[in-house]
């Protein structure tokens, strides 16, 4: 399975190389002329993908009511994206979003919010109408789901020394668990943990300084996150080897809008063929990150989507 992986990753490389090759005098020729949206600085690969000049009006009206596709993202959680010292997103959400904007042929406008509760509030509110992320298994049920687009794998990160070798070894009297209010890891442990206690971070960052600190005996989270902690402010860290469970994260979006949700998931199983998905993923340097498979049951939506 590992090798199956590798091989599926360098292929995808490999294709996106020369995609990027050859559609490299056509991006030139554009950019000479009239740039095509979105014309947001955030988005780099915005040329991945042709317009799509056969969108029903009402996947406009439901996903871009405004004209422009209004993009909530928590950048808490690194899979989904970073900010960076000047305030702009990069990852894979942002990666997708732009394509997407770009099969619309519309501006695109992001919305970024440190943790899960901020973006959830920002989605009661009206400010956004997708949104990156959530796992349909353990998100609310009052909002819709696209098919999912990335799994990611989450596991425990411990101090030197720690005794807890094993994901079991955390489920211990006395052990603390430190974890961001609402994401993932929070909500599954909550179900799950029998005698170990949780102990609630507003954030990603905030509930891994706290194991730092002494305070909690492991974070609980994405190795994404643990790896760019380690080496960056805890390089005596130790990740379990081990996976608690994964998390496989899709867009959100308000009930209701039936032809948005039918079109993004077309989008979601065609960005798996054509290694768009694996490429923002690769781009955004995650680690413990898989793309599941394409759905058997969207390869007729998928070829609509490429027509």
């Amino acid at each position: 399975m590992k090798r199956h992986r590798l091989v599926f990753t360098y292929s995808a490389i490999l294709f996106l190389a020369l995609f990027g090759i050859s559609r490299a005098p056509a991006a030139s020729a554009q950019q000479d002329s009239d740039p095509p949206l979105p014309h947001n600085p955030q988005c780099t690969i915005q040329n991945f993908v042709p317009v799509d000049d056969h969108v029903r009006d009402e996947v406009f009206q439901q996903l871009t009511p405004t004209g422009t596709l209004m993009v909530g993202i928590n950048y808490g959680n690194p899979n989904n994206a970073t900010r960076d010292a000047a305030g702009l997103l990069h990852g894979v959400a942002v990666d997708m979003a732009c394509v997407l904007a770009r099969r619309l042929g519309v501006e695109v406008q992001f919305i970024g919010y440190p943790g899960v509760p901020p973006l959830m509030q920002g989605f009661a509110n009206g400010e956004f109408t997708i949104g990156f992320t959530q796992d349909p298994a353990l998100g609310p049920t009052n909002i819709a789901y696209a098919n999912p687009h990335i799994g990611v794998e989450n596991t425990y990160l411990v101090p030197a020394g720690s005794l807890i070798q094993t994901v079991a070894d955390a489920d211990q009297p006395g052990i603390r668990i430190s974890v961001a209010t609402g994401n993932a890891p929070d909500v599954y442990l909550a179900s799950h943990l029998h005698f170990a206690q949780l102990v609630h971070f507003a954030t990603v960052p905030q509930a891994l300084a706290a194991l730092k600190t002494g305070a909690v005996d492991a974070f609980a989270g994405s190795r994404s996150a643990e790896v760019t902690f380690v080496n960056t402010q805890m390089p005596s860290g130790r990740i379990l080897t081990e996976t608690i469970f994964v998390a496989n994260l899709a867009q959100v979006l308000p009930l209701g809008l039936p032809d948005a949700l039918r079109y993004l998931n077309r989008f979601v199983e065609a960005g798996k063929i054509s290694f768009l998905i694996q490429f923002a993923v690769c781009r955004a340097g995650l680690i413990g990150v898989s793309v599941p498979p394409p759905l058997s049951s969207d390869k007729h939506q998928v070829s609509d989507i490429d027509d």
